[in-house]
């Protein structure tokens, strides 16, 4: 009868690890080692120092993923050496990218989802800054056009994530973040004529508040901004900032309309990695 072996990687590994030269000495926190070090040890003592941080899985606070299939991650593996910025040499994976903006296009009910433009980015905040940027880049050409001043924009929202702060102080954008009155849990209707003006580059509706979680009413914001349009005439596009609600509301929502169903609605952006189990 042929005998089989296994080796008890729980015991074996630690003597490995913690018997090696790589160990027996503290390594440098912030410069170079003067050797090489052991793959696996070093993998081990990162692994190790990591534990100190919070359980992913526990992570009810910041919307991280908190569990994903064994093939999202060999995919990612896999992927690791792509620079998918580099679209000449990497065509495919642009072509990829390409159909997961069409296909959240068509998610979220854009006119004509196979010709819109959008883009993968690092994460909300920068996703978050090129909508802004193109708020303020279309307002800015209308106004060069009606040979109107162009130094004084702004962008109204209401409780917002601080990715909108920082927008506003990189490109020079005045923000004006409406305060919470009553019991307002967002962005009302009623409050926009208070801080709309000529200069208003655009209205963040926030789908899913961060620290409440309430979706803002886009729609009764359109509907408020079309009467101001009327009242005013200004022209005043809504960015939607769904970072938690743009891959939930269109299943578990279905009835709200928030998203390219309204005209005001010139772009949005949501967060791939802030769905728990999803």
């Amino acid at each position: 009868m042929p005998i089989h072996t296994v080796r008890d990687h729980s015991h074996s590994d630690i003597e490995d690890i913690y018997s090696t030269r790589l160990s027996e000495h503290g390594l440098p926190k912030y410069r170079m080692p003067e050797g090489t070090s052991e793959p696996h040890a070093a993998y081990a003592l990162v692994r190790d120092e990591l534990l100190l941080d919070g359980n992913a899985r526990q992570n009810l606070a910041t919307f991280c993923t908190t569990w994903v299939e064994d093939e999202v991650k060999q995919l990612m593996t896999e992927a690791v050496d792509k620079n998918m910025i580099d679209k000449d040499e990497y065509p495919q994976t642009a072509e990829i990218e390409s159909r997961c903006v069409h296909i959240l296009a068509d998610l979220w009910h854009a006119e004509k989802s196979w010709d819109t433009i959008g883009c993968s980015t690092t994460g909300s905040s920068e996703a978050a800054m090129l909508g802004g940027l193109a708020l303020k880049w279309k307002w800015r050409a209308r106004r060069e056009a009606e040979g109107k001043d162009t130094s004084k924009p702004n962008i109204v929202t209401g409780p917002v994530q601080i990715c909108w702060k920082k927008f506003a102080r990189y490109f020079d954008v005045e923000i004006r973040e409406v305060p919470l009155k009553g019991d307002a849990l967002g962005l009302r209707p009623e409050d926009l004529r208070d801080y709309c003006d000529e200069n208003t580059i655009g209205v963040v509706a926030t789908l899913g508040v961060t620290f409440t979680g309430v979706y803002e009413p886009v729609e009764a914001l359109a509907r408020e901004l079309d009467a101001i349009e009327r009242d005013l005439g200004l022209d005043i596009p809504i960015h939607v900032d769904a970072a938690s609600g743009g891959f939930i509301a269109p299943f578990i929502q279905r009835d709200l309309v928030w998203d390219f169903q309204l005209d005001r609605v010139r772009s949005i952006n949501a967060s791939g990695h802030k769905y728990g189990l999803a």
